[in-house]
């Protein structure tokens, strides 16, 4: 089965980011896609629009996860020495650490980045707020 134009161009798109570091490969493929670009009908260039369109959507979308989980995690920065991340993930997500961890630092999981949900965003605001309360009842028992 022949493939459609927005296919063959996804094809050629990773063939060429998987060459990474090959320089004659590149050049190889560089061939390939001038080739298949001067071979489209109208009707083709739109789709390749499509896929390009697609594709600059979904790394819009991966640079917004990232900045996200950087500035996560840049926040949380200075309480993490201090708190119990095996303490947070098994009280509040019922979760392991490592599962914690994966989602702070934006690990891929199945070649997908993984990042806090809203919900789970909202669950660490009242953990830290609950952690916060209970540091401060201590205090006030100190004192």
């Amino acid at each position: 089965m022949a493939m459609n134009a927005k296919e063959r161009f996804l094809k050629l798109k990773k063939s060429w980011i998987d060459a990474s570091g090959n320089i004659s490969l590149r050049e190889e493929i560089d061939t390939e896609i001038d080739a298949f670009f001067d071979s489209l009908t109208e009707e083709q260039k739109k789709e390749v629009i499509e896929a390009v369109d697609d594709d600059f959507k979904a790394i819009h979308s991966e640079i917004a996860d990232i900045k996200r989980t950087v500035n996560i995690r840049n926040i949380l920065a200075p309480a993490l020495p201090f708190l119990s991340v095996s303490y947070l993930a098994k009280t509040y997500y019922k979760k392991t650490p490592q599962w914690f961890y994966q989602r702070l630092n934006g690990n891929k999981i199945n070649g997908i980045p993984v990042s806090f949900t809203e919900d789970e965003l909202k669950t660490l605001s009242f953990a830290l707020k609950d952690i916060g309360n209970k540091i401060m009842d201590i205090v006030r028992l100190i004192a």
